[in-house]
């Protein structure tokens, strides 16, 4: 059986910590409760664990389109995701979420400024593009819990090397409008990434680096440094390349990030 590590981090508000070291959430409302990804526990069912917590209605809301993220989505029936992890093309998304069965297409779109209703709460959406192109992050609008999945890291490292990444140069518009979207909706939230408790394998910061809005800057400093040419990485052996193609690394304050040298800039 599963070990399941759970920690309330506010009033009816939930984090899991599951053996393969991904991070969900659960928020129950009046009227329902949100599960925010669902880890990867493989041969068992999230569904038990989930009922400890709450017993309302569920609906899934899917921060991006790995199967560490989803791999028990076929346990709920009202699913929220945002549909531009479609452009990843059907061949890296089929490889990145484990070749599961559960058709995509039926979850519900988001975007930028959807909400999610709980009754006496509502989830809000923001896109953040990069780690994948429809990653997203979800506001708990009534507790000011952000939870970003892995669209800036998870305490460590962006990982920009994977397939169906956007270049570092799409990436960065979208963590300039996820800041302004942030400071418009207070800038004062807690931040839940999606491995709440990984520690980077760098030789920058070795121990774990807890998301929030300074390392949201950082991480646009770096971003931009890495397209204007003014910061450069350093070679990299980070895991889960899934080619033989040289990586990077780079760093600056407390953001990192490993990419692929040959997609800093969009095609043309």
């Amino acid at each position: 059986m599963a070990d399941f590590q759970i920690t309330e981090i506010g009033e009816k508000a939930w984090c899991v910590l599951d053996d393969w070291g991904a991070s969900w959430y659960v928020l129950e409302g009046r009227d329902r409760a949100a599960v925010i990804d669902t880890g990867i526990t493989a041969g068992e069912k999230i569904t038990p664990v989930i009922r400890r917590l709450t017993q309302k209605p569920l609906v899934l809301l899917v921060t991006h389109a790995h199967i560490d993220h989803l791999h028990h989505i076929d346990e709920f029936s009202a699913v929220y995701m945002s549909h531009q992890e479609f452009t990843m093309g059907e061949e890296i998304l089929q490889k990145m979420t484990g070749g599961i069965s559960y058709d995509l297409h039926q979850t519900i779109d988001i975007d930028t400024d959807s909400q999610i209703d709980l009754g006496d709460d509502r989830i809000s959406v923001c896109a953040c593009g990069g780690h994948t192109p429809g990653s997203v992050v979800f506001l708990d609008e009534k507790r000011n819990l952000l939870f970003t999945g892995d669209a800036i890291g998870s305490g460590a490292g962006v990982w920009l090397q994977v397939p169906g990444t956007l270049t570092l140069e799409e990436y960065l518009p979208h963590l300039i409008a996820l800041q302004k979207w942030l400071v418009a909706k207070g800038g004062r939230m807690k931040f839940y990434g999606g491995h709440s408790y990984q520690v980077f394998q760098s030789v920058h910061i070795r121990e774990y680096n807890p998301l929030n809005m300074g390392l949201l800057g950082d991480l646009i400093d770096l971003v931009d440094g890495l397209v204007r040419g003014t910061i450069v990485g350093m070679p990299s052996n980070a895991r889960k390349s899934f080619d033989p193609r040289p990586k990077c690394y780079a760093a600056f304050g407390r953001a990192e990030i490993v990419y692929d040298p040959e997609r800093i800039h969009k095609a043309g």
